[in-house]
This record gives structure tokens, sequence and C-alpha cells, in this order.
């Protein structure tokens, strides 16, 4: 009988082992996992001090480690989840070099990309110290501070027929937005720090130069601005020191002059010289006082010509005078001068442009006249005589002191003055709150071209002229129902002929309240300024006719850009009514004492 044999358990597993099992059940495992493929196309671009890192997906990939490296510095490491290609480093060391890999990552492990590097550069410096003259034609560019360490002068002296020997002219260009600080606190000895520009040379500051509207009020950010070096709520006046414009158009101080503070020489024979663009302008906190007659104004134009355009110009808290033409024949259009320390408005020398739409505010601790309007000191009617034409301005004196809230003390002395055998001629404007008078004519010459005017006489030649004319409460004098306290004799007419002169009928002139909004007076900022907008106009006021002024290149130049005096129906500097975020000087002017308000210096404070 032949016998059967049983395969056991054990045996069975070890056949099915070798694959030769009773039956054909398939015994295979599960699959070994695959490494992903590597990332590809990995770049590195940089983008300030960020760098972004971008890749194309390693096949097989469920998500990417990306790794940054550089020496000395701990590696950085992100991962990207599937379906992301990029990824973002920011707030990176300038000057470094970085490099970037990338790993595709799944369940069997990681593959790495090869490398790629990118620099983040140096940023350029943010200040640049002028040291020098500026002997050739030069940019000022946004990105940078500028910082006056010295006088600096653009160019070399040209003298007044254009041909002096050693002439080199230059032009300065000023890119809107730009800001120019001077440095202070210099060594004993050593002259502040303050800007000529030569006859002959130009400068073109224009805060409009990109704009199609060159006329439009600037913009805050595009103003140029000439500032104290010192941080912000520290500045104060004769911090620096200020501008000086030589030009080549006539004055009464002979062939030439030379200016005050060793600014050189200014005067010629061209009425329409150019000395450039000062458009949407503000210069801050600046002035020199040498000695008493040796001084720096903020702004002091001398011999500059009726090609040259001065508008949208803020001069605020200067040691001295606020803008100071000597002679020439420019003309200025929107024009504002606060805290000054010394007279809001000079002019002498024969100057013969005009001034339209002013404003002025004073502060009670250091002021003088709103308006001091001379020929010239040494000899009385020399020619070319000052005829100017000023007409709507704003000019508020400080019979208070604003600050302390003080009455009297050294504050605003004459809200306008005509002195030294002055010919201007004023019209249409606003003068209210000054410590002495509101008006007054000094000396015995201006009193001969006042009687003239008053006597019918009207050729500019030998006449000054005061129409139009709004003035209220100086010398302290709400409620003076009279008038006679807003008057005061200066070594020239009297306190009674004043007011004769000021109330004769035909000058339309008015002692009355000119409605100005309340806080007229107020110190303000730059995105809060004083209301300086009359609500109305005095009942019974009459504008004098401004379209009656001729510019007939002899008393008056018209400036060759086209502008030109504009006809208005009200006094002051902005047309009653206006609502304040519509006025012209809304948004681009500063208004605080020390600075506050005011753009940062170069080193952001």
């Amino acid at each position: 009988m032949k016998s059967t044999r049983r395969i056991t358990g054990a045996a069975m597993v070890a056949l099915a082992a070798l694959g030769l099992g009773a039956c054909n059940t398939d015994s295979s495992g599960p699959e070994t996992p695959t490494l992903p493929g590597a990332p590809s196309a990995v770049s590195a671009s940089v983008n300030g001090t960020t760098i972004t890192v971008s890749w194309t997906a390693g096949t097989g990939a469920t998500s990417h480690r990306v790794a940054l490296t550089a020496p000395g510095e701990s590696q950085r490491t992100e991962t990207a989840a599937s379906g992301v290609g990029s990824m973002d480093f920011a707030g990176l060391t300038e000057g470094q070099t970085y490099a970037a890999q990338v790993f595709a990552i799944n369940a069997a492990g990681e593959t790495a990309s090869g490398v790629a590097t990118a620099e983040i550069p140096e940023s350029a410096p943010t200040y640049v110290e002028v040291t020098g003259d500026i002997l050739a034609n030069t940019t000022w560019t946004s990105d940078k501070t500028w910082v006056l360490t010295q006088p600096v002068f653009v160019g070399v002296d040209c003298g007044g027929d254009g041909a002096a020997a050693g002439c080199v002219p230059a032009t300065l260009t000023i890119e809107p937005g730009t800001t120019i600080v001077g440095k202070t606190d210099l060594p004993q000895g050593v002259r502040g720090a303050y800007l000529v520009v030569s006859r002959g040379s130009k400068i073109i500051a224009d805060a409009n130069a990109n704009r199609a509207d060159k006329t439009a009020r600037p913009n805050a950010a595009d103003v140029i601005v000439f500032t104290s070096d010192k941080p912000r709520g520290e500045r104060d006046r004769g911090d620096w020191g200020g501008m000086v414009i030589n030009g080549r158009a006539p004055t009464n101080a002979g062939l030439e002059a030379e200016g005050e503070g060793d600014s050189g020489f200014y005067g010629g024979n061209d009425p329409m010289d150019s000395s450039g663009i000062l458009r949407g302008v503000r210069i801050e906190f600046a002035g020199d006082r040498v000695t008493p007659t040796d001084e720096l104004n903020g702004l002091a134009p001398q011999g500059v010509g009726a090609g040259t355009t001065i508008s949208y110009v803020q001069i605020h808290y200067n040691v001295d005078d606020g803008i100071e033409p000597f002679g020439g024949t420019f003309s200025v259009d929107h024009l504002v001068v606060t805290g000054i320390g010394d007279d809001s408005v000079d002019g002498t020398d024969g100057y013969r442009g005009f001034m339209q739409f002013v404003i002025g505010q004073q502060r009670g601790d250091d002021a003088d006249q709103g308006f001091e309007l001379s020929n010239d000191g040494e000899q009385a009617d020399r020619a070319p005589h000052s005829t100017a034409v000023i007409a709507n301005a704003t000019m508020i004196g400080a019979d208070m002191d604003q600050q302390t809230g003080e009455i009297g003390g050294p504050n605003s002395d004459v809200g306008l003055m005509f002195r030294e055998a002055s010919h201007y001629r004023v019209y249409n404007s606003i003068l209210r709150d000054f410590g002495d008078a509101g008006f007054c004519v000094e000396h015995a010459a201006t009193v001969t071209n006042a009687n003239n005017r008053l006597g019918g006489a009207t050729d500019p030649q030998t006449t000054l002229s005061a129409e139009g004319l709004v003035i209220w409460n100086n010398s302290t004098a709400a409620g003076d129902e009279g008038g006679d306290l807003n008057f005061k004799g200066c070594s020239g007419y009297t306190d009674a002929q004043n007011k004769t002169f000021f109330t004769s009928a035909g000058f339309h002139n008015m002692v009355a309240d000119p409605m100005l909004g309340a806080g007229y007076n107020n110190i303000g900022s730059q995105s809060s300024p004083p209301n300086l907008i009359a609500t109305g106009v005095p009942a019974g006021y009459t504008a004098f006719d401004l379209s009656t002024i001729a510019a007939d290149n002899t008393n008056l130049f018209a400036p060759t850009d086209g502008r030109s005096l504009q006809a208005t129906t009200y006094p002051g500097a902005v047309e009653p009514g206006t609502a304040l975020a519509d006025a012209w000087f809304y948004g681009w002017t500063v208004w605080s004492v020390d600075g506050s308000d005011s753009r940062p210096n170069h080193s952001g404070n």
C-alpha cells in the first residue's frame, strides 16, 4: 500500500518563499519609495533688501524647503507647500552676498537643486555735504539731502555786462521735493552756511517742474525746502545764512554794488536778465546778523531781472528781513513771510517789479515793520526810483505775543512805512495789529512824494501811492471809532498828517474791521494753518483798479514768463469766502516757531 505524505504549514511557507507552493498566489510586498527629482530653474532676484527665490518644482515632490545662507549669518530656511514656486526673504544685509538652494521633499527624502546667488547692494548715501562752490551745471536730486557746510556760490561773477574776466556761469537745478539744510554751530570765526547765485548764473528750483500747470499751488511733497540742520522742534532764527540771488538788472546803487554778508556783487545793465526760477520754495530759520549793518535776509534778490520767476515762496522765521529786493525788476506772486525777526518785506535801491498776493504774520517776540519801503538812504532822489507795486497783501502784526499772550514788549512796529524818498505803490491790502501804527510816512523827501500825490499828481516818478487799504486795531486801537490810534508820526508826517493822507476821499482807504477768520493770528501748523481769509468785504469798500497800472518798462517791468498783475475787487491776499482748504497758501506752508511741522534734517530728525 502506497503511503501519503503531508506538507506542514512551515514547509508551505518555505516553499512559498522559493516560489514552489502548491498554488499560484501573488505574495510580492510594497514598492520602495523613490526620491523626488531636483528642482530646476532656480533663481534669486533682488528688490531693495529683499531676495525672491524662484524655482520649477522637482518631479514627485510634495513640498520644497528653501535655504538662504551668507557668510557670518545664520541660515534662513522656509518651507513651501506643493504648487508654490517662489519665496521672499526680507530685511537682508546691504553689501552681503546670499546663496539660495531649493530642496524637493517627499516620503523618501529630499533632493537639492543647484545654487543661485544674489548680492544686496549698498544704499547710496542719504545726504551729500556741499563743501565748495558750484562751477559747472549741477543737479541736486530729491533722493538725497544736501548739506551746506559753508557759503556756497553758484558760478563766478560775470559782471554787470556778463563779460567780466574770470566769469564762470553755472546752473544749479534742484528737483521737486528736495531738502537742503544749512550747517549750524560752525567753529568760531567761520562764516555761516548760505547759498549765493552769482551774476550770470541761474538757480532752477521748481516744485512744479513735473506738472502740466506750472502756476498751480505746489504740492507739499514737491516743495523745495531750505532749512536748519537741527532736529525738528529745536530750530530757530539764524541757524544758517539764507539765500542771495545776484542779478544784472539796474539798481540805483551805481553800475554795481556789493551785497551784505560777503554775498558778492549785483546790478548791471539788463532789466530782463534771468537768474532762473524759484517756484514752490520754502526758506526757514535763516539769517546771519554779523553786525547791525551787515546782515543776511531770508531771501535777498539783488539786482534781479524780469526774466526771473519767483512764485509760491515762503520765508519763515528769519533773523533779519524776510525778503528784501535791492533794486531790480523781478516780480513775485504768492509770497508768505512768517515769524520774521525784522521787517517782513523790505525794499530799496530802485526796485521796479510787483508783489501780489502776500501774507505776513509776525510774532510778538521780535519784529519790526510789516512793509518798510525805501528808495535810497544816502541820496534820496537817486534814479531809477523805487516805483514797485504791492497789491493784495494781508499783513498781520503782533500787538501781543502769540506764544505767551503778553501785551506789549518787543513786538511789531508799523504795518506800512514809506521812507527814504520811496515811490512805491501799495493797493488793496489789509494791515492790522501792529504795535505802533498801521501807516506812516517817514523822512522829508518821502513827505514830498506823498504831498504830490495828495495834491492830485499821479506820475510814479514824483509820488507814492496807498489806495484801497484797510487798517484796523493798530497800536491796540480796538474800539477807537475815529481811528486816530492807527496813525503815528515817524519823523516825517505827524500823527494827524498820516491820518489825513490815508483817509483822503479819493484813495478809498478804510479804518475798518477786515473780518478775517477766527484764529487769523494763531501760530498754526502745516496741516492746520491760521485762517487768514476774510468772511466778507467791509461795507463801502472800493478796490483800486489794478488793470489801470501799465507795465511800461520804466516804472514797472512785466515778467518775461507772462505773469501780470491780477485785477481784484477785495482787500487782502485771498478772496473773501474762500474755503481754507482751497486757499493758495494751504498745505505747503509751515507755521511753528521751532520747525516741528517741517521736513526732517539729513539725519532724519
